[in-house]
This record gives C-alpha cells, sequence and structure tokens, in this order.
C-alpha cells in the first residue's frame, strides 16, 4: 500500500510538470504572437532603405516645390529679374536727371515770386493797354483794373537788382522787358496815349460814381441743397444747346453777378484729355452752381496737345501761370474732369486754408480713402499755391502728383480742411482706368517731395502753349508739355 501511495504521488507530480510546461510554452507562444509584427516589418524597413536615400528623396521633393514657384512667379510677372534690373537702371536716370534740372538755371523760389507778381501785373496791364488802342467797348468794363498800375511801379522799383542780375535771355525776363516799353509808353506823360487814357478813365468814374454795388451776401440765399442722389442720371445734351441756354456767360467762360459785388475771385482749372462727354456734363452743372454761389469766376481747360506720356502738374501750373496773367483771381479750383458736384451747398469760394472739397466720392462709398488724398477737387488760395511752388513736373503717367502737392503743404505748415463728408459729395462719372506710372518711381518722387518743392514746380514748368481759344463756356488752353526726362517715361 507504501508502494502504491508513493507510486500515485509521483504521477502527480508528473502531471504537474507537464502542465507547467504547457502554460510556460503557451506563454511563449503569445508573447511571441504579440511582438512579431510590426516591430519586425518596422526594423526590416530600417535595415533595407539608408537614410541617405530619404534624405535625398525629400531634397528632390523641395527642389520640385521651388521651380514650380519660380514657374507662377515668372508666369504672372514675366521675366522678374530683367524687369528688376531695367528699373533700377530708370531709377538712377531719374536721380541724373532731377540732378541736372536743379542746376538748370532755376531761379531761387524767391526770385522767382517776384519776378512772377511782376510779370503777372505787367501782362494784365499789357492787355488793357492793346484794348485801349484798339478802342474796344471791353476797356471801359476793366478800367477798374487800372489800380494796379501802382502795383506795377512798386514791383518794377524793388526788382531793379534782380533783373540786373539774371540772364536776359531767359523767356520771362524778355517779356517783362518787352511789357515794360508798352508801360512806359503808355504812362509817359508826353504821349497821346497818357492823356487819352486818364480822359476815358475819368469819363468812366464820374458815369459809374452812382451805379456802386453793394458786397454780396457772405450766405448766398439762392442755394438749394441736394441737387443729385443715388438715383439721378445725367442728360444727353449737347455743347451747342448749352451754350443757347447759358447765354448770360461772357465769352470764355466767365460769369460775375449783375446784382452785388463778388466777394470771391474763382478760377476753376480742368486737367483734360479725350472726355468730351464729361467736359460736357460738368459744365452742365458746374456753371449754375458757380452762379448760385455768386462767385466772380473763369473756367479754364487745360489740354495735353498729342498722345505722349500725360503729365497733369505741368497742364495745371500751365494753367495757373496763364489764368493768373489773366485776372487777379483770389484763389483756383483743380477740379477732375469726370467729378460731378452732388449738392450746391459745398463752396467754391475762397478758403482760409486749402480745401479738400471731394472728401466724399461715390467711387469710394463716399469715404476718405487716407488722410494725404487731396486729389479730385482742390480749392487753394494763389499766395498759398505759390508758396509751396505749385504742382511737380515729374510725374509722368497717371497718379501721386496730388499726394506730392500735400506732403508740400505739411511742409509749410499748411492745414488741410475738408467739408462734412454730408456736403462734399460728387458722383464720378464711368470711364476707364488708366494705367498709372510704375510704383517704385512714385515712391521715389513722395519721398523727396519736402525737400524738392522749392526747385521742380510751377517756377521750373516747362512748356508751350500752342493755342488759347475761348469758347463760350469756357477758355481752352492747348499745351505742348514735351517729353519725359531720362528714367520718367
Amino acid at each position: 500500500m507504501h508502494t502504491d501511495y508513493q507510486s500515485l504521488t509521483n504521477s502527480l507530480n508528473d502531471l504537474d510538470r507537464v502542465s507547467e510546461q504547457q502554460q510556460q510554452t503557451s506563454r511563449s507562444s503569445y508573447q511571441l504572437y504579440r511582438y512579431t509584427h510590426e516591430p519586425v516589418s518596422s526594423n526590416f524597413a530600417r535595415r533595407d532603405i539608408p537614410p541617405i536615400l530619404i534624405l535625398i528623396f525629400f531634397l528632390f521633393l523641395i527642389v520640385i516645390i521651388i521651380s514650380q514657384i519660380l514657374v507662377v512667379h515668372t508666369s504672372r510677372y514675366g521675366n522678374n529679374f530683367s524687369t528688376m534690373q531695367k528699373l533700377q537702371e530708370e531709377l538712377k536716370k531719374m536721380d541724373e536727371s532731377m540732378e541736372t534740372m536743379l542746376h538748370d538755371n532755376v531761379l531761387p523760389i524767391n526770385k522767382w515770386r517776384l519776378l512772377f507778381h511782376i510779370q503777372t501785373h505787367l501782362y494784365r496791364f499789357e492787355y488793357l493797354f492793346d484794348l485801349f488802342n484798339n478802342q474796344s467797348h471791353s476797356t471801359i468794363e476793366h478800367l477798374h483794373q487800372t489800380k494796379m498800375h501802382f502795383h506795377v511801379t512798386n514791383n518794377i522799383n524793388e526788382s531793379n537788382e534782380i533783373l540786373k542780375q539774371e540772364n536776359y535771355t531767359s523767356h520771362s525776363i524778355k517779356n517783362i522787358k518787352h511789357t515794360q516799353n508798352g508801360y512806359e509808353q503808355l504812362t509817359d506823360d508826353n504821349n497821346n496815349y497818357s492823356s487819352r487814357w486818364k480822359r476815358k478813365k475819368q469819363n468812366y468814374d464820374d458815369n459809374n460814381n452812382h451805379k456802386r454795388r453793394n458786397h454780396c451776401n457772405e450766405q448766398p440765399s439762392q442755394l438749394k441743397g441736394r441737387i443729385l442722389d443715388e438715383n439721378s442720371t445725367f442728360p444727353n445734351i449737347s455743347l451747342y444747346e448749352m451754350e443757347m441756354n447759358y447765354s448770360n456767360i461772357r465769352f470764355g467762360g466767365q460769369w460775375s453777378p449783375s446784382n452785388c459785388l463778388a466777394r470771391h475771385k474763382v478760377a476753376i482749372i480742368i486737367p483734360y484729355r479725350d472726355r468730351l462727354e464729361h467736359l460736357i456734363t460738368l459744365l452742365y452743372y458746374l456753371h449754375p452752381i458757380l452762379q448760385r454761389q455768386e462767385l466772380d469766376y473763369k473756367i479754364y481747360v487745360s489740354e495735353q496737345i498729342g498722345n505722349g506720356t500725360y503729365n497733369k502738374g505741368i497742364l495745371m501750373n500751365a494753367a495757373f501761370i496763364y489764368a493768373s496773367n489773366e485776372y487777379d483771381f483770389q484763389c483756383f479750383v483743380f477740379h477732375d474732369v469726370d467729378l460731378i458736384p452732388e449738392d450746391d451747398r459745398n463752396m467754391y469760394s475762397c478758403p482760409v486754408f486749402p480745401r479738400h472739397m471731394s472728401a466724399a466720392v461715390n467711387e469710394m462709398n463716399y469715404k476718405l480713402s487716407y488722410e494725404e488724398l487731396i486729389g479730385g477737387v482742390l480749392n487753394i488760395r494763389t499766395e498759398h499755391f505759390l508758396t509751396v511752388n505749385g504742382y511737380s513736373n515729374l510725374y509722368w503717367g497717371w497718379g501721386a502728383e496730388d499726394d506730392d502737392l500735400y506732403y508740400r503743404l505739411k511742409e509749410v505748415s499748411l492745414k488741410v480742411l475738408r467739408p462734412p463728408s454730408s456736403i462734399a459729395r460728387y458722383k464720378m462719372l464711368q470711364h476707364k482706368k488708366r494705367t498709372p506710372s510704375i510704383w517704385n518711381k512714385r515712391a521715389k518722387l513722395l519721398y523727396s517731395a519736402a525737400k524738392r518743392y522749392t526747385w521742380d514746380g510751377v517756377s521750373s514748368a516747362r512748356y508751350n502753349l500752342t493755342s488759347i481759344t475761348a469758347y463760350p463756356l469756357f477758355t481752352h488752353i492747348y499745351v505742348d508739355v514735351g517729353s519725359p526726362p531720362p528714367g520718367f517715361s
């Protein structure tokens, strides 16, 4: 019995060992099953693909991406590298041209202003002198301007030294000397012209003492307020029909109140090119507005001859000089031809400081795009325009000459005023947008605007007046501005 018990015990022990071995075998097979998939494949991949090949692959992808970017950039902007090189060469030529113009017999601004005042007074005096010789009836109308006799005498006496120092081949000096001869002939007491002039002036004074008029009201009473709205349409009218309807306007586009003496003498200058329909529409609205505001005004249309590169600055400077020679205007309104005023309470009278009148344009959702914007319609006094030397002559192409003027005004501490946006409203006529000049060139000029105004402006404008024609509703000035200097085309 003991033997059987021992054999049973041995059998149980053997069974336990077998069971334990099976469990160990099961656990190891389970562990092998868990860890013989992804780690093995990952190790296999790392062993078969060297890192250098992976690096080369990613470099290849980077090269392809960069090449695609360059292809897209080139397709949009052309050959960018050659364009930039050409632009740099043109900017260099711009610097050389500006340096040449700076030393090209440009008078100091103070001397030029004095000569300008002399020239304008003498031109006006010559105009009256010619009217007197031609026995024109309009001489009587202009005799009140003979008070400038004293201004002429004073300016001539003050400028004798300057006239002696300057080059007598100058165009301005030649004109001044020519008019001085006529002035001396007219004022010579031994000359028959002088006695006739004094006799006619005395008759005028005697006959018109009882006709002296009072000044017009500071606040005109005929204003209507808003004359255009979002739904307004423009009339289809010809220039001839307008001339028939506006028969009260004097030839050349000039008008002044008959029942009172205007408080402001205003010149409207419109730079123009190939927009006759726009000009007709503007004149249709502008003449009645200026008359309801009781202004003594005249409209000038300054057009560039030919189809060359446009220079708006020279056109406005040339018109300013011509208009100043014609009449003693107190201020000038530089008016884009495609902007129609919506409210006649937006006054075109002469302001104390420069007034940006087109602060709210429908094309810009009646909001001011940026603070420096003074383009569109600008009203500026004559003395302020001379202080900043007018517009720059260097902006060939479209854009930025108005921004340049803003920086000039800022340099001499002249603040720009704006009427309320509810009144300073304009409607822009539809037209094809012009291609602006290259921004790099404009930016370069704008950067130097404050430093450049003493020698670049109305004092240095180079142009030829091809023709002057007085039409019933405006005076047409045809200007040859020449060709752009090297680097400005």
